[in-house]
């Protein structure tokens, strides 16, 4: 199945959280665990916390055990769900970062982060294309 048609489809599932008053940051890491439980083909969560962090300011991190036949769609569906907990966040956040491990032989570690804002526009919004957020705000580290 198309990768973005499954991107897609684990956003509109989801959508009722993006309907939600905004969330304080004490609520944060509960809902974005919240928003893994509701779907049972979502990666298994890890963590979550918001940091501030010294070159990206304030973070959201996610830590996530992906699959290895499936880590675009972790990846994906993990940013899908820190943007739309960082569009009704009380208390602007300024990236969004998911650490995903992998485990094939031994445990492999992808970490990537991408401009809240940006994130938004993308995933919560569609203003700005799927492939375009992939592409210009996207950073593999």
């Amino acid at each position: 199945m198309n990768k973005h048609f499954i991107y897609l489809l684990s956003i509109l599932i989801l959508f009722p959280i993006l309907l939600s008053a905004q969330i304080q940051d004490r609520y944060i890491a509960s809902t974005v665990e919240k928003y893994f439980a509701r779907n049972r083909t979502a990666p298994t969560i890890i963590s979550a916390d918001v940091v501030e962090d010294i070159m990206y300011g304030r973070t959201l991190k996610i830590r996530i055990q992906g699959h290895r036949n499936s880590e675009n769609e972790d990846l994906g569906f993990a940013f899908g769900a820190a943007a739309a907990v960082a569009n009704q966040a009380s208390n602007q956040l300024d990236a969004l970062w998911v650490e995903m491990d992998v485990r094939y032989k031994a445990v492999e570690t992808t970490v990537a982060v991408a401009p809240a804002q940006c994130s938004i526009e993308a995933i919560v919004h569609k203003t700005r294309s799927f492939g375009a957020w992939w592409e210009d705000c996207l950073e593999i580290l």
